[in-house]
């Protein structure tokens, strides 16, 4: 199969799989489809003398449990009060509830363009969940990092210095043209707009108030283009929000964070895309890691799991915490199930708490603050469920146990409290207009508030009259009248066309405003106008009085926001935890642990193994001073791109805290990680050469000791001559390095001359030619380097005419010709190689000797001490 087809292939076979899968497991991912509460139902012709029927209920009850003075009910028809608990948060993702449904990311970038240095300052604001990033580093020549952030964050809108476009457009300037979608706006502000005073001023005023605002300020004061980013982003913010036609939040607090750059490893974008980690490079739609490893519960987890694709983890210690999480959470399969359900009921808290942030509430619509209070008491009462699921257990993990301190938070008890106190423990949510209606007038308490008593009294009163108005005019004209309610008109009446067959001009003249529809007439009366302006008038006070009760509740309940905060971030890494071992399980993956070596026994593509049949694995090794840059040869479509791809891929799992596929795993802690990785498509041309060349020269500054780096297929596209000059320099380069590198070549010289160096290893494709002269793909990596002659006519000769093909291997006859008559081959040479590369494999042994000697979860044993010398016996005299 060719490479360039690979990712559709992927797509088509794996999503397959996926919804066969789906359907046999109980635990399935929530529906993306609208919600129920914004579908219309269906008309039923009874429903509207259910609605009086129900009105009657609901004024009998209120005024049934007004005597009893404890709670009071509000209007619910039969579907909505026999809804559940769990049922509720079903319906959270409504738009109307928690905001728009645009993105609004600003991101605003600082530096000082006529600086040798390439300082920058970042601050990134997301205008939905009232989030904002800020960074301070120094990036390298083609700002590697700022693309990364940019890449990270996805904003859509981008603030830069007016010096940086005038007098000249300076390369930052360009690398973010380059680097964002046409749909991004790229807008420039006034030099006295990045003021780091002003930056510090404006985060100070709007960091939130909790017991580590001091530290955050110490950390943030010495960076200063950090500030001058937060400067000219919150004025933009605020300038935007107040002149802009879009239905923007305008926030009292945000959520500050300072990221610094040194505890995630950089993934340059170009790494990225040709990886696939979050988007298929041929179908946007299709498969691609992000889509592959995302068995999460929540928003929260699903963000949470594209910032670890694209930001793993660097520090040791906080990748073993989720490794250790990983260990317990496998051991309680019951626990792991109860966590994932209970998680999939929650809404995406972050949305939902900076809800919170805003002036006057503004993101939460008057008559759907109720609604959003008895959401917030949903959600509490889901995290208490996992609360109890987690103190049933005992875990030494120290990331669940901490999860499990923030959910026992006195704060989820103060805020039920809050709301018990204020709002009927009955309330349940409505949708319609008469629903949200009754729900504004009867869901606060009875004893709250005085003046909202003796005005919901009236209404009562007010109401009972145009019941008996509609009974009086029913009896009077011998009329079957119904009624119905409206925001608009409020009260009017409604008779069935299919029972009043005369023209609509014999209706009596009390009757006005007459309205035909398809199945009713609608009408009203001078009597029912003056009761409804009579209702409408007692039900502003009782909404104004209800809103002024239900707001301050919010405000009381907005002083916890920094632990309703907390709560969402633990319920995010919590459910990512719970993915990987969800993933760990049904893969089949293992745990890594961190060393000081790269050892992956029997690895996997993660991806590939589920929709390729008999998937073939590979064990990849290396180690710093026997094989830290490997070379691999092999025929066209050997598998030499799958193999390339599978090391990134399942550095980057283990660097997420995640299993992987394979069946042991050691790693090292790459800060850095560039890859280079082509379809095998066989279309390169020179300029794609050129255009490779200098990718290369721009990020070959920016590795070190820590990086990783996969190149494949090292000067594809240029004349034989030209191509393996400049590939060996560079491989030689890499090699003074010391990087972890692992390039595919067709060169075959190349590997030749470097693996006499000590630290590089040559390593084959094995591929085997049959007797019909074609060439079966064994897709196993060897340390015998068997080469196939013309295995590139071999691959192509079913493409060609015969006659092309024949004449290629005429070609080929005269060339070896040719260079028989010139070489002179160095008998030294062969005993040389064979002496070095026995010295290689001594080293391989030290290195994995002592590898299994520290592993304290897998104790060296007799067994295993026995397989590695037979391999080393066997491999030896190769």
């Amino acid at each position: 199969m060719s490479e360039s087809n690979l990712s559709s292939f992927i797509s088509t076979n794996y999503f397959n799989l996926r919804s066969a899968a789906n359907s046999s497991n109980s635990i399935s991912k929530p529906s993306t489809k609208k919600s129920i509460r914004n579908q219309k139902s269906p008309t039923n012709i009874s429903g509207w003398a259910l609605k009086k029927k129900t009105l009657q209920i609901a004024e009998t009850t209120w005024e049934n449990n007004e005597k009893d003075s404890t709670h009071s009910h509000y209007l619910m028809t039969g579907s909505m009060a026999s809804r559940t608990a769990t049922s509720l948060s079903r319906y959270s993702t409504n738009a109307s509830l928690l905001g728009p449904s645009i993105d609004c990311v600003l991101c605003c970038i600082y530096e000082v363009p006529r600086d040798i240095s390439t300082r920058i300052g970042l601050c990134i604001i997301n205008c939905n969940t009232g989030q904002m990033y800020l960074s301070d580093f120094m990036d390298s020549q083609i700002y590697i990092r700022v693309v990364h952030k940019l890449q990270i964050y996805q904003p859509t809108e981008i603030l830069i210095p007016s010096s940086s476009l005038a007098p000249t457009v300076s390369k930052l300037a360009t690398m973010i043209k380059f680097n964002v979608a046409e749909t991004v706006k790229i807008e420039e502000g006034s030099r006295k707009c990045f003021n780091s005073q002003d930056g510090l001023a404006a985060i100070t005023k709007y960091l939130m108030d909790d017991t580590k605002k001091d530290l955050k300020i110490e950390e943030i004061i010495d960076k200063t283009f950090a500030l001058c980013a937060a400067s000219a982003a919150i004025s933009y913010m605020e300038e935007i929000i107040s002149k802009s036609s879009r239905n923007l939040n305008a926030f009292r607090k945000l959520r500050i964070q300072f990221e610094g750059t040194e505890n995630t490893m950089l993934i340059d974008s170009k790494t990225v895309r040709g990886l696939e980690l979050v988007e298929n490079k041929l179908d946007k739609n299709g498969i691609s890691l992000w889509k592959f490893l995302d068995t999460t519960s929540t928003k929260m987890g699903q963000r949470s799991l594209r910032n670890s694709i694209l930001q793993p983890l660097t520090d040791r210690g906080s990748i073993e915490m989720r490794l250790e999480a990983l260990e317990e959470l496998k051991a309680n399969d019951d626990l792991l199930q109860k966590l994932r359900l209970e998680m999939k009921s929650l809404p995406d808290l972050d949305k939902l708490f900076s809800r919170l942030l805003c002036i006057n509430h503004s993101a939460i619509k008057p008559d759907q603050r109720i609604n959003y209070v008895l959401l917030l008491k949903e959600t509490l009462q889901s995290v208490k469920s996992l609360k109890d699921a987690l103190n049933d257990q005992f875990f030494q993990s120290r990331l669940i146990s901490e999860t499990k301190k923030i959910f026992n938070n006195d704060a989820i008890m103060e805020i039920e409290k809050l709301i018990n106190s204020c709002i009927n423990e009955d309330c349940v949510w409505a949708s319609s207009a008469i629903q949200l209606l009754n729900q504004r007038s009867y869901a606060v308490k009875s004893d709250s508030n005085g003046l909202l008593d003796v005005s919901r009294q009236i209404y009562k009163e007010v109401k009972e009259e145009f019941f008996r108005e509609v009974e009086d005019l029913t009896a009077k004209n011998k009329i079957n009248l119904d009624h119905n309610y409206d925001s608009a008109r409020g009260f009017y009446l409604r008779i069935k066309r299919q029972e009043f067959t005369d023209d609509v001009a014999t209706l009596p003249d009390v009757f006005i405003s007459r309205t035909i529809k398809k199945n009713y007439i609608e009408c009203t009366t001078l009597n029912i106008i003056k009761k409804n302006a009579r209702l409408k008038e007692v039900m502003e006070e009782i909404l104004l009085l209800s809103e002024e009760t239900v707001d301050e509740l919010l405000d009381k309940i907005a002083t916890h926001i920094s632990e309703l905060f907390m709560i969402a971030e633990a319920v995010a890494i919590l459910d990512l935890v719970c993915s990987f071992t969800y993933n760990l399980k049904e893969n089949n993956y293992t745990i890594p642990i961190f060393t000081n070596n790269l050892l992956i026994r029997d690895s996997r593509h993660p991806l590939l193994e589920k929709v390729l049949k008999n998937f073939v694995p590979n064990t990849i090794s290396s180690t710093k001073h026997s094989s830290s840059l490997q070379i691999i040869t092999g025929c066209n479509m050997s598998g030499k791109s799958v193999y390339l791809k599978q090391v990134a891929l399942i550095c980057i799992m283990a660097q997420m805290g995640s299993g992987i596929p394979a069946l042991y795993g050691s790693f090292p802690v790459f800060k850095r990680l560039h890859a280079r990785v082509c379809n095998d498509s066989m279309e390169l041309t020179s300029s794609n050469f050129g255009f490779e060349m200098k990718e290369m020269a721009y990020f070959l500054d920016d590795i070190n000791t820590e990086t990783l780096l996969i190149l494949d297929e090292l000067g594809r596209g240029s004349s034989i001559a030209d191509g393996f000059c400049v590939s060996l320099a560079v491989t030689e380069h890499l090699l003074r390095t010391e990087a972890t590198v692992f390039l595919s070549t067709h060169f075959q010289d190349i590997p030749k001359i470097m693996s006499k160096k000590p630290a590089v290893s040559h390593l084959h494709m094995d591929a085997v030619l049959l007797n019909d002269n074609s060439v079966k793909m064994n897709y196993q990596l060897t340390q015998k380097s068997v080469a196939i002659e013309n295995s590139g006519i071999k691959v192509v000769k079913k493409i060609f005419n015969p006659d092309i093909i024949a004449e290629a291997y005429n070609i080929h006859s005269l060339l070896k010709i040719a260079k028989a008559r010139t070489e002179n081959e160095d008998s030294n040479g062969i005993v040389d190689q064979k002496t070095i590369n026995q010295m290689k494999r001594i080293h391989n042994l030290v290195a994995i000797l002592k590898e299994c000697a520290g592993n304290e979860k897998e104790p060296l044993t007799l067994g295993k001490l026995k397989e590695i010398n037979s391999d080393f016996i066997e491999n030896f005299e190769e």
